[in-house]
C-alpha cells in the first residue's frame, strides 16, 4: 500500500532499511566509543606525565588541539564505519575497523611503550589502513569527504610531527 511504497521507495533511494541508518549508526559509535575507552589506556597521568617532559617540535599542537583532533577523530569514524554498514561495504567496514585498532596501538606505541621512534613507525605503517579505508570509501561521496580532511592531517602534520618528535628525544632512547 502506500505506506509501503513509500518505505521501498526509500529502500531503493539509500540502498537499505529506514531503521538500518539508526542500527548502523549505535553499532559505528558504539565499536568506535569501545576502540576509544581501550586506546586510552596506555594514557593516564604518569604517561600524560612523561609526553610533556619531551622536547617538542615548534609546530606541536597545544593539548586542547590535540584533544580537539581526537574528539573529530572518532566522530569521523563513527560516521564512516555506520555509513559503510548501511551499504553492507564488507571492504569499508574491514577498513574502519583495522583504522580504529591501527590508531589505538600508536597510543600504544607513544604513551605505553613511551617511544616517539616507535610512534614515528607506527604513523608511517598507519598510512596502509588509512589510505585502505580512503580508497575503499571513495565511491561514497559523504564519507569520502567527511574522512579526507582527517587523512589529509595525519599526511600534512602527523607525519612530520612524530618524525621531528622522534629526532628531537633520540638521545632519550625513544
Amino acid at each position: 500500500t502506500g505506506n509501503n511504497a513509500d518505505r521501498l521507495s526509500r529502500q531503493h533511494v539509500t540502498g537499505c532499511e529506514p531503521s538500518m541508518k539508526a542500527r548502523s549508526a549505535v553499532v559505528g559509535s558504539g565499536v568506535t566509543a569501545a576502540a576509544a575507552v581501550l586506546g586510552n589506556v596506555f594514557v593516564g597521568k604518569e604517561a600524560l606525565s612523561w609526553f610533556r617532559g619531551l622536547r617538542a617540535p615548534r609546530f606541536q599542537l597545544p593539548m586542547p588541539g590535540f584533544v580537539s583532533v581526537a574528539a573529530a577523530y572518532y566522530v569521523i569514524m563513527a560516521v564512516v564505519l555506520a555509513r559503510g554498514i548501511d551499504r553492507r561495504d564488507a571492504g569499508a567496514i574491514a577498513w574502519a575497523v583495522a583504522v580504529l585498532a591501527g590508531n589505538e596501538a600508536w597510543n600504544g606505541l607513544l604513551f605505553g611503550r613511551r617511544s616517539p621512534r616507535a610512534a614515528f613507525v607506527g604513523v608511517l605503517a598507519f598510512l596502509v589502513p588509512l589510505g585502505g579505508l580512503q580508497r575503499s570509501v571513495w565511491p561514497d561521496k559523504h564519507s569520502r569527504w567527511i574522512l579526507l580532511p582527517y587523512t589529509t592531517y595525519l599526511i600534512a602534520y602527523d607525519v612530520p610531527w612524530a618524525y621531528r618528535l622522534w629526532r628531537l628525544n633520540a638521545s632519550r632512547g625513544g
